[in-house]
């Protein structure tokens, strides 16, 4: 393992130790098919499941890449399969010393050798792991340093934002049950008990204090979720919300409604006849300020009824601060400046 193995161990100390963490959220913390291919199965090297002919090919081809079948195993006559037995048993020692919430199903060593870890240099082995519940990560020992890893989604990402800016390309994942982000994503929403066909997904980002990592979905249904699941350092299952409950805390969708009412000038023109306000303003005689530091939109009306000028601090949504309703004179010692109104 030279060349491949000493470009991936690199490029995972430095991913996971670097570029990923600066991608940081707050927060607390059925399946579909492989879509290889429809040949002939054969008995499955890698897990409980059957491979078709083809992910068993990849997955030979893969192995190759990483060396994994070296000369002196061959020559102590083992094959494939006991080689990816013995790793499959030391990515599930080290996923329990981590502690890691995975149930090795399969694993491939890709990776070994000398790594830079918090300054020192320290000998590595990097495992691909795929696990029960749907989700892979790279899991990387780090003799004497404690163990380190990080999920394929966040590979992922942080391979497609090497491929945008035009630098080297980090390592992705290539187990067969890893390969297509899609479809593992899916796996795991139906390990949850979710149903998704997944259209869409990205990487959100983690949370290092709780160490768990966040991914949203959406699906082919128009459904969205918002996925997490633990990284190195925590023992959970992987939970799921949908985008109002997730927006609801913080976190909202990018691919999907996350459950807030769409909010127009008209909103706007309600809210304050509701509240009783005298004003016949229309949308052609409303203005949009902004959002004040309650989070209360900040609208400008005209209107007959108010000669100087009529600004209302609206909160929507669930927010519990109060409405208000001043002339532009008032607002202008709030350090709001009226538009509309031209004597304010």
């Amino acid at each position: 393992m030279k060349s491949f193995v000493g470009s991936v161990a690199g490029v995972i100390a430095l991913v996971s130790l670097g570029s990923l963490c600066a991608a940081q959220v707050g927060g607390g913390g059925g399946s579909i098919g492989a879509g290889i291919g429809t040949s002939q199965t054969v008995p499955n090297h890698m897990g409980q499941n059957n491979m078709t002919q083809e992910q068993f090919n990849k997955l030979e081809d893969y192995a190759d890449q990483a060396h994994r079948l070296t000369k002196d195993d061959k020559a102590k006559g083992k094959t494939l399969e006991q080689v990816l037995a013995e790793d499959k048993a030391a990515a599930t020692a080290l996923a329990k010393a981590m502690p890691l919430s995975c149930d090795v199903t399969s694993a491939m060593q890709i990776a070994q050798g000398p790594a830079t870890v918090d300054g020192k240099q320290v000998d590595t082995k990097t495992y691909e792991a795929a696990c029960a519940n749907g989700l892979g990560y790279y899991l990387v020992s780090a003799d004497p340093a404690r163990p380190y890893g990080f999920s394929c989604f966040a590979a992922d990402a942080t391979h497609q934002a090497d491929v945008a800016a035009g630098r080297q390309p980090g390592p992705i994942c290539q187990l067969p049950p890893n390969a297509d982000m899609k479809v593992m994503g899916a796996n795991m929403l139906a390990k949850a008990g979710v149903t998704c066909t997944v259209k869409e997904y990205r990487w959100v980002g983690q949370n290092a204090a709780n160490h768990t990592e966040f991914n949203e979905f959406a699906c082919t249904d128009g459904k969205g979720y918002m996925a997490i699941n633990a990284l190195p350092g925590a023992d959970i299952p992987v939970h799921v919300e949908t985008c109002p409950q997730s927006a609801a805390r913080g976190l909202p969708c990018k691919y999907s409604d996350n459950g807030a009412p769409l909010v127009t000038v008209q909103t706007f023109l309600d809210a304050i006849a509701q509240r009783s306000v005298a004003c016949d303003a229309t949308p052609g005689t409303t203005h949009v300020i902004g959002q004040d530091a309650k989070k209360r939109y900040v609208v400008e009306f005209i209107c007959s009824q108010r000669p100087k000028g009529l600004v209302a601090y609206i909160p929507l949504a669930g927010n519990t601060a109060p409405f208000e309703a001043i002339d532009c004179t008032a607002a202008r010692k709030r350090g709001t400046m009226c538009t509309l109104t031209k004597a304010n």
